[in-house]
């Protein structure tokens, strides 16, 4: 997968979302849109070129798939603006574009066409992301816009938005029927995490430890159906359950077997985990290679945890790796906006050991990784900044 340059990265990303806060103030934009849509252009060679498209993105083949998705982006059909926008926003192959990607949802959201409710999703998803005053309501609208175009996924986001009071009054009745709303649809992850919270009480819904068990047991049990007949997220999810002894009997030998049937399947962030488990098990080193393995390919997939972790590994130059190899992976975590590559990187920059010595760009880093919340970056900043005082009142 082509790996832009990290610098003019970083700036790319930091300035999209400083405008994109700013556009979040435009409070009417997502009104304009009709609510039938208009009848979208057809053309069964457009659509056989976006399937081979689609097709040439499952290899990896991100730049030619790219090419012909833009191509019919430009032209206007709203599929192709819809897979454009996954393509700005994911930075597949290309440096990740927030604004670009908007504007290419806002237009395909003109049309009715069988992913226009997904369309408002990621909508949704982009002002959740972003830093205007505005943004959380909006991101609401929008998955109410995709919730009422038929993407029953919209009630993931709208239970979380509720119940946090997020961009509207915090709504604990609203909150739990759209958890019920998406456990009911078929969501295993948001049955699990209601779960949670009917366990614990918590976030203001009143505890109900029955209610909760079967909401476990049933979201499992389609879990399994769903990994045995080849999906990747659920075997990834059964796995983590295993592994952490969550509504099962912690089983390592079954967190291994649907951790590495998950990575057979191409799941990324399974591949991650189980390279964890091979790298945490009573023969680390035995387990190192193939640990690697899985972690390379799950790099190449895009996952910046996978990215993050390799760094790390060479530079506590750990199973045979070297330190030197170290930056270039942080590089590629922090380009997957990974806060943890962030700090790291951060951190060679202040040190100036393993690359030149960058103040302003260990603190643009620490900063980055803060606002995303990671709690590493947060400590990073402070020491940082503590630094720089210190320095200023010496010079004065």
């Amino acid at each position: 997968m082509a790996q832009p340059d990290n610098r003019p990265l970083i700036a790319v990303n930091l300035a999209t979302f400083a405008l994109f806060g700013a556009l979040c103030t435009c409070a009417v934009l997502w009104m304009r849109v009709p609510e039938l849509g208009k009848t979208p252009p057809l053309d069964p060679v457009v659509t056989e070129h976006l399937n081979q498209a689609r097709g040439l993105q499952k290899l990896g083949k991100w730049e030619e798939a790219g090419e012909i998705i833009e191509r019919y982006a430009h032209q206007g059909y709203p599929r192709a603006l819809f897979h454009h926008a996954k393509i700005l926003t994911r930075g597949w192959g290309v440096a990740p574009d927030l604004e670009k990607a908007r504007l290419a949802l806002l237009r395909a959201v003109q049309f009715k066409f069988p992913l226009r409710g997904e369309a408002a999703y990621e909508l949704g998803l982009l002002y959740q992301r972003a830093s205007g005053p505005d943004c959380g309501r909006i991101a609401v609208e929008w998955f109410l816009k995709a919730l009422n175009w038929g993407y029953k996924k919209a009630h993931v986001q709208l239970a979380k938005h509720f119940s946090r009071g997020m961009g509207v009054d915090q709504d604990l009745a609203r909150a739990a029927s759209h958890f019920d709303a998406a456990a009911k649809a078929g969501y295993e992850a948001v049955s699990l995490k209601f779960a949670r919270l009917l366990l614990k009480g918590a976030n203001g819904i009143e505890k109900d430890r029955e209610r909760a068990i079967v909401l476990a047991e049933s979201a499992i049990a389609s879990l399994k159906v769903k990994a045995r007949s080849g999906s990747g997220s659920s075997a990834k999810t059964l796995g983590r359950l295993y592994r952490d002894g969550e509504f099962v009997r912690r089983s390592s030998e079954k967190a291994f077997y649907w951790l590495r049937h998950a990575s057979h399947l191409g799941n990324p962030g399974a591949m991650h985990d189980l390279a964890n488990l091979l790298l945490a098990g009573e023969r680390p080193k035995m387990g190192a290679p193939e640990a690697i393995g899985w972690l390379k390919r799950a790099a190449e997939a895009g996952h910046g945890g996978a990215m993050t972790k390799l760094g790390r590994l060479h530079l506590a130059e750990k199973y045979g790796l070297k330190n030197t190899g170290a930056v270039a992976w942080f590089k590629r975590g922090v380009a997957a906006a990974h806060a943890g590559a962030m700090e790291e990187l951060a951190r060679i920059c202040a040190e100036g050991k393993l690359a030149p010595k960058n103040m302003d760009g260990a603190l643009k880093l620490a900063k980055r990784g803060s606002k995303l919340g990671h709690t590493g970056s947060k400590s990073l900043l402070k020491e940082l900044l503590a630094q720089a005082a210190k320095s200023e009142s010496t010079k004065s």
